[in-house]
């Protein structure tokens, strides 16, 4: 019935006006498919593709209850408890007979409570004359907080609150003015925090010497408006240090400001030109991401509407070669590395040329043809991953941070962020527990 309808409207119509029709048909189509790939495309992360999910298309989602085939399982370790109580008894509770007998015992330890107590502490600071110069002080203690009335655990805990467990301000004075009985504001959360912050710079400074001096770094940008407009939350990590930085611009000279014009080690980086641009220009070595290409042939490839068995070969072809890159890194000696990096690139090139006369795939073989043999530094150098998953992993703390509070709105509060987010995440990288750091750094 509907293509008899058609038909009909059609015959009613001339040939110029069907063609001019169409034409405006598919301009339209264009433009929607334009508009569709700014939400959905090879980087989408899958956070955003909620219509993909299982559950927006009406399927059963989760799975069975239980433990995995094949999983160990990890078992809490036991505290130690801090008292002992010994439980007796008269009588069975099933029959309430009092003719029994103790037979023996069983342990069952217990984290029964918790304790919050708050702590007021009153400092006599002494009044002193220096008898050589006549200058009045008054003493010090060494618990005293140089500026405010709030203590150094109260310090780490609202700046852990916020930064690790992503609280907005008003919810801090709130948890501190309901579960520790210490009234706060909104505005004295805050200002704890950027006092915090100011403490810890010295810190955070050291860091940006520091990763000058790594053998590996993987860097990776980020959307961080700051009050509505454009800005960008680049980070810089190795296997011990990250490092976030706030720049205006996604581009420029903010790669070199960072890790300099003599770095020596390899950078690991997806296939944004500025990483490209700084390394041709200072002689570093570079690793393209593989996950970021893969993800980009597989869209071209196996996401059309109608199947190429062509197509389907060329992505699987192409994450053959990423396999033989895994297996070449495991080879412990340098010299037949060094083989297979000549080899590996002369079948890459090989792929290049059998499917850059593909029209469906020119754009994304001239992505992989301009990475040049920056495919392979991983082979070459094996301390450096073939995927930039290590600096996308890292930027996600901010990711689901920016989120939750929409946008940063000052120069102050990038500098807090920044300076906050790359200690908790040095931290975690080295394995320490980042609220016992950060009272132990204001301690100091």
């Amino acid at each position: 019935m509907i293509l008899r309808t058609i038909s009909k409207e059609l015959s009613k119509k001339s040939k110029k006006e069907i063609i001019d029709e169409y034409i405006e048909l598919y301009l339209e189509k264009e433009k929607l498919e334009k508009e569709l790939k700014k939400y959905k495309n090879p980087h989408t992360p899958s956070s955003k593709n909620s219509f993909d999910k299982p559950q927006a298309q009406g399927l059963r989602v989760g799975r069975k209850e239980g433990k995995k085939s094949g999983h160990k399982g990890k078992t809490r370790a036991k505290d130690a408890p801090n008292n002992t109580v010994e439980v007796t008894t008269d009588f069975n509770p099933k029959t309430g007979n009092k003719n029994i007998k103790p037979t023996g015992y069983v342990e069952e330890v217990t984290i029964t409570d918790f304790e919050i107590v708050k702590v007021v502490t009153k400092y006599n600071c002494h009044e002193y004359r220096d008898l050589n110069t006549g200058e009045i002080f008054i003493a010090r203690h060494k618990d005293m907080p140089k500026r405010g009335i709030f203590g150094k655990n109260v310090l780490a805990l609202a700046s852990y609150l916020r930064f690790e467990g992503r609280v907005v301000f008003d919810k801090i004075a709130s948890i501190f003015a309901n579960v520790f009985d210490i009234s706060m504001t909104t505005p004295t959360a805050m200002d704890i925090c950027t006092r915090v912050a100011e403490k810890a710079k010295p810190q955070y400074e050291i860091l940006k010497k520091k990763v000058r001096e790594e053998k590996t770094v993987n860097g990776d940008e980020t959307s961080a408006n700051r009050n509505g407009l454009p800005s960008w939350l680049w980070g810089f990590f190795s296997l011990t240090i990250a490092l976030f930085v706030f720049n205006q611009k996604r581009g420029g000279d903010i790669i070199e400001r960072i890790l300099g014009k003599n770095f020596k080690g390899v950078l690991g980086s997806d296939g944004w030109s500025t990483y490209k641009v700084f390394c041709e220009e200072f002689g570093i070595l570079l690793q393209r991401c593989w996950a970021h290409a893969i993800r980009e042939v597989k869209e071209v490839c196996m996401n059309s509407k109608r199947k190429d068995k062509s197509l389907e070969f060329a992505y699987k072809w192409f994450c053959d070669i990423f396999e033989q890159v895994k297996e070449a890194r495991k080879i412990k000696s340098q010299e037949m590395r060094e083989q297979l990096y000549v080899e590996l690139i002369e079948e890459l090139d090989r792929w290049i040329q059998v499917y850059s006369t593909y029209r469906t795939l020119r754009k994304t073989v001239n992505m992989i043809k301009n990475g040049k043999e920056y495919w392979f530094t991983c082979v070459l150098y094996p301390e450096i991953e073939p995927t930039n998953n290590l600096a996308e992993r890292m930027l996600r703390s901010w990711i689901v941070f920016r989120k939750i509070i929409g946008c940063l709105r000052t120069e102050k509060g990038e500098q807090t962020t920044e300076t906050m987010l790359s200690l908790f995440g040095t931290w975690k990288l080295r394995g320490l527990h980042p609220h016992i750091q950060l009272k132990s750094l204001l301690g100091a």
